[in-house]
């Protein structure tokens, strides 16, 4: 059932004590004061004030007992050859890194992490290289490694002084055949261990030999890296950008800029999903793993238009059973006006490029309104969509791409939150973010309201003029402040709103935002804001938050709901503007 709030009387309270706000602080100048030696350190250093900080995602840092749901958060958004990793280098770029000595880098791998899109390389011994494309990178990291290690000490202690420890360390015993000692070894509940199992998966047995075997003390080595690097680094990649689309001459044609996924928008305008929709059906059927038969059956005398979300849910294996679908849904995107571009040494960040001249109306989604989009085809705009960003990367990329165009018509962002209020899978519509980057408070008009959304909607609940406050990292706020927040009135937490708003200041007014001040982003150019968030976790129960499998099928609904709201807003601009009803 759908459900509709909004505040209309809010009071204003103080901000969280200041005593809170330095402890964060504290450790954020400690973990930069250190890495800025240009020398490793051992991270071991950094424990006590990580410990201090109580935060939220990891409030018993400091206790005995092992917070596997601190642990499995930080093991998820950290490569996952994490227990043969020794050392880690964070560098701005490969330059950096062949500077320091490592010629060999070609020999050295791609190591990936399940809830991160971060690129690393490891050279199959003991370093690790992560390659960092803004602060939120070092922010983002250094806690989870923090958390990571002082967790997997824990365990390594208690299998130690265990008499399960020597068998799991020698290879006489494998933690999937002795599942009940391991537990007690650890001290640990059953949801903890079968949750453990499921994140290590393949690599439970060996991983669970390393920590029997040895305890963490990571050393850490930073590239010298200034905010002109990343700068530098954005811009390149945006050159190469523009050098592959140069037929398009992006610069001088109106843009609206998205900041999404990377299949939600092609789903929507390409019809791959339903040219083979019934495939699709079967396909997602017989490989049935997470239960898509039964959302399939309660779907059953639905129209067609509530199954798409369905088709678009299976589409993602369906694809990757035969390389040729590959082909057809490309060739289908493309046909549709949408085109995408890689850039391998920039985070592996994918850009989409979609020509509102060649949308083709008959293709698409068949929730959208339709029946006037025939004058696009006269339409000289473009929409660049960038696959969300993290953090002060937003800053970068939005500054880059704005400060070259000619005319600037709408900038919609669509992201993740975690949630104090509500469940998984709600939208929020924010008014006002504190971002914690500058404590600035922004306020502006969200182009976005209930009535864009609504139409789209059966399940999930939309929570209308909101607030939200923008983080340095997920760790870098204590559970007191999360307390403190709800009670100011703030809803959500994530970390790419206030970046992205800032940028956009700084674009309208054509100078710095201040900083610790409350600040009103007013367009006077006619630029559409649109910022969604749908709720992805909720901080407020850490284990529904840290132990959750990710959204899943559960995030479908609103995933296509901002997506549906963020490209009819731009469909309806961009009609009026062609039929001369406002500029």
């Amino acid at each position: 059932m759908l459900k509709l709030f909004s505040h209309t009387n809010r009071k204003s309270r103080k901000s969280p004590p200041d005593k809170k706000v330095r402890l964060i602080d504290h450790y954020i100048d400690s973990y930069h004061t250190f890495l800025g030696t240009e020398k490793e350190i051992s991270l071991d250093c950094l424990e006590p004030v990580h410990r201090a900080i109580s935060s939220s995602l990891h409030r018993d840092a400091d206790c005995e007992d092992i917070i596997i749901s601190a642990f499995l958060y930080s093991a998820l958004r950290l490569p996952e050859c994490m227990d043969s990793v020794s050392r880690v280098i964070l560098v701005p770029n490969e330059r950096a890194l062949k500077g320091w000595g490592h010629e060999d880098i070609h020999s050295w791998r791609p190591a990936l992490s399940k809830s991160r899109r971060r690129r690393a390389l490891f050279d199959g011994k003991k370093t690790l290289a992560i390659f960092i494309s803004s602060v939120s990178d070092i922010d983002d990291l250094l806690p989870a490694l923090c958390a990571y290690q002082i967790e997997w000490n824990k365990m390594h202690e208690r299998l130690t002084c265990s008499a399960l420890g020597p068998y799991l360390k020698s290879g006489r015993a494998s933690a999937s055949n002795v599942q009940g000692a391991l537990r007690k070894a650890l001290r640990i509940t059953s949801a903890d261990h079968d949750m453990f199992a499921e994140v290590w998966s393949d690599c439970w047995d060996r991983k669970m030999a390393a920590v029997a075997t040895a305890p963490k003390n990571f050393r850490i080595r930073m590239f010298p890296s200034e905010q002109s690097e990343y700068e530098r680094d954005v811009q390149e990649w945006w050159c190469d950008l523009l050098e592959y689309f140069s037929e398009l001459e992006i610069e001088t044609r109106p843009l609206y800029v998205v900041s999404s996924n990377t299949h939600s928008l092609a789903n929507i305008i390409s019809g791959f999903a339903y040219r083979f929709r019934n495939e699709l059906v079967i396909h997602a059927l017989e490989n049935d793993h997470e239960g898509l038969r039964r959302q399939w059956q309660s779907l059953k005398g639905e129209e067609y238009n509530a199954k798409l979300n369905f088709l678009y849910y299976a589409q993602r294996a369906f694809v990757e059973s035969d390389m040729n679908l590959g082909k057809i849904r490309k060739d289908m995107e493309e046909s549709a006006g949408l085109r995408r571009f890689v850039h391998g040494s920039f985070s592996d960040q994918e850009t989409q490029v979609i020509d509102l001249s060649r949308i083709r109306p008959d293709c698409m989604d068949g929730r959208l309104e339709k029946d006037k989009l025939n004058i696009l085809k006269k339409s000289r705009a473009l929409v660049i969509n960038i696959d969300y960003p993290l953090g002060f990367s937003a800053y970068h990329m939005l500054s880059r791409i704005i400060g070259d165009v000619r005319t600037l018509r709408g900038v919609y962002i669509m992201g993740k939150s975690a949630a104090m209020i509500g469940r998984i899978g709600d939208i929020m519509i924010p008014s006002e973010i504190r971002d914690e980057h500058t404590h600035n408070r922004y306020s502006f008009r969200n182009c976005f309201s209930i009535r864009n959304l609504v139409g789209y909607l059966r399940n999930s609940a939309v929570f209308d003029d909101q607030r939200s406050v923008t983080v340095r990292g997920t760790f870098l706020h204590s559970w007191d402040s999360i307390k403190d927040l709800h009670k100011e009135d703030f809803t959500g937490i994530e970390m790419e709103a206030g970046p992205y708003i800032s940028a956009l200041y700084e674009y309208i007014q054509g100078h710095r935002a201040p900083r610790d001040s409350f600040v009103s982003v007013d367009s006077t150019e006619g630029i559409d804001i649109g910022v969604l968030h749908y709720s992805s976790d909720t901080p407020y129960n850490v284990r529904a938050s840290l132990l959750s499998k990710r959204l899943g099928y559960m995030g479908l609904e609103a995933t296509y709901t901002c997506t549906l709201a963020i490209l009819q807003s731009i469909f309806n601009r961009e009609t009026a503007i062609l039929k001369g009803k406002f500029r």
